[in-house]
Parts: C-alpha cells; structure tokens; sequence
C-alpha cells in the first residue's frame, strides 16, 4: 500500500502546535501521522493518558482538534446515557483551554447523526433534528462548544464527518468486516444495503480538517466526499476487486431498514476553504484498503 502522508503536498504554513483528543482512534491517528508530516508539533490525548489536564498545560497548543467521544463507534451505544458524558467532559476541556498563557484555536467533532432525517444532502445551514442520543449529544456539545468559546474569545469551528473509510479503520464497521470476510473465503450476507451514502476516502478527509488548522474558520464544516454511493453498489464493488462477487448475497426482504436511506452531504463549503480539487474515487480508495487488509 501507498503511504498516503508521503503522496500529498506539504501545505506552506508555518509550524504549530496541534493537540488532538482521541489521538489513538482512526480519524485521530491519521490527522496525527499527517500533520507531524506536515511539520506541525503534535501531541495527543487518548484514554491511556493519565494525566490529560496537566498534558495540555505542558504542550500548551496553538489548535485543539477534540476527536474523542466515547460510544461513537458502537451502534448500541447510540442511544446510551454514555452519549451525554462526553458533552461534559467537553465543556470540561473548553474550560481547560481558557486557562491557557496563549490562544487556542478549538476545533470540534461533530456528525451528521446531527442533521436527523436527511432527504437532500445536507448543507451546514440545515436544521439539526438528531434522532437519537448520539446525534442529540452531538448537537448539544456544538451548542454549548460554540457558546464557551465565543464567552472566552477561542476562535471555533466544528466539523461533521459523514462516513470515512480507509486503511486503519474500525474493524467492526462494514467495509473492513466485508474485505475481511472475503479474504478468509467466508460468505457476506447483508441486508439490501439500498442506502444512499457518502464515503470520504481517509487522506481527503485528513487534508479537509487539516486545512482549517491556519486560516480564520466560519463555524461548520461538512467533512465528505459530496457524492451519492448506492451502498449495495459498494459492496459489489469490493466483491469484484477481490473477484469474489459470488460470496455476496443481499436480502431480498422488503423489511425497513433501522437507519436513513440517505446519508450524504455537500461539501462545498470545506472545499472551498481547503482549495483541494481532487479527491479520492472509491475504487481506489477502496484498492489501498483492500491492500492494507492483505498486509495486516
């Protein structure tokens, strides 16, 4: 597999110190590994820190990009009391940042759990209706993250992730379980998979959050591809990568499916911020995974 940090352009800023929560996750260990190659001082905060307060007033950031939230990548954690904690611990860290020597710019993990119900790709603009305690906490911190730093003078901004995918991800979700099974010959059984989805390769979604580490931020950013994937088309796709469609079936049962049949986003307004121009296709997005999968 490519070294996806060693394929892309440095952007030409100069260094700062970047603090990133949750450093040991999958979007927070790439953003990590990506800016270090960028030149940026980085230092992390994870749940093996045992002392995060005292970590942050040592390192003392220019940027605080908070990943962390337990319960994110669980399903049957969307609707656990869990979901609220991590406002608190939030609020807690804004609090933590205003007592720094120096400014600190926070940049926030948002989702589109936030918008709710979405019939059209969602734009920031939209209304949030969350359907559940993940996306209702979600909503909450924006709210509450928006309104302390504004009270402190931290410059804000919050970012909403639709579905990324790549070398490194978790390997509960579904495209990592669908190349694992095939690559030990096992049968992939799915639903009818007849969401309409947006997946973002892993390296454009690092060089979007990236890009709003130096320039002044406007509030909310979709983090996306910008394209629709019928996800059985997906799926099918992976299956004839590994010329392994026959290991495939979907349900042909009318049954509704428990999520939105469409999840996807406009990205217009991070790309016009971060003035990237070319992103990732799914099939080679999905050729860099697979290989990395061969190579675990």
């Amino acid at each position: 597999m490519l070294d996806p940090v060693t394929t892309i352009s440095r952007f030409p800023f100069p260094s700062k110190k970047i603090l990133i929560t949750g450093g040991n996750g999958f979007l927070g260990s790439n953003i990590a590994k990506k800016a270090r190659y960028l030149n940026y001082e980085v230092d992390i905060i994870s749940r093996k820190s045992h002392t995060p307060y005292q970590q942050l007033f040592e390192f003392n950031p220019d940027v605080v990009i908070h990943c962390a939230w337990d319960g994110g990548n669980n399903y049957n954690s969307v609707n656990s009391p869990i979901q609220y904690e991590n406002v608190t611990k939030g609020i807690q860290l804004i609090k933590n940042i205003n007592e720094l020597p120096t400014p600190t710019k926070f940049i926030g993990f948002g989702s589109f759990a936030e918008y709710g119900e979405i019939r059209s790709k969602a734009v920031e603009t939209d209304q949030e209706n969350p359907l559940n305690l993940y996306g209702l906490s979600k909503y909450m911190f924006k709210e509450y993250s928006k309104m302390l730093c504004s009270n402190y003078n931290i410059e804000w901004g919050w970012v909403r992730p639709c579905y990324v995918y790549g070398p490194g991800d978790v390997s509960t979700r579904l495209i990592p379980t669908v190349i694992n099974k095939l690559l030990t010959n096992q049968q992939v059984e799915l639903d009818r998979c007849a969401k309409l989805i947006d997946y973002i390769y892993i390296d454009d979604f690092v060089n979007m959050v990236l890009s709003l580490v130096e320039p002044p931020i406007e509030g909310v950013y979709n983090i996306c591809s910008g394209e629709q994937y019928e996800l059985k088309t997906l799926i099918q796709t992976i299956g004839d990568i590994l010329e392994l469609p026959h290991k495939i079936t979907f349900s042909t049962s009318d049954t509704k499916e428990l999520t939105s049949t469409f999840i996807c986003g406009d990205n217009s307004k991070i790309l016009k911020h971060s003035k990237i121009s070319l992103l990732t296709d799914f099939n080679s997005g999905i050729k860099n995974t697979i290989n990395y999968y061969k190579k675990s």
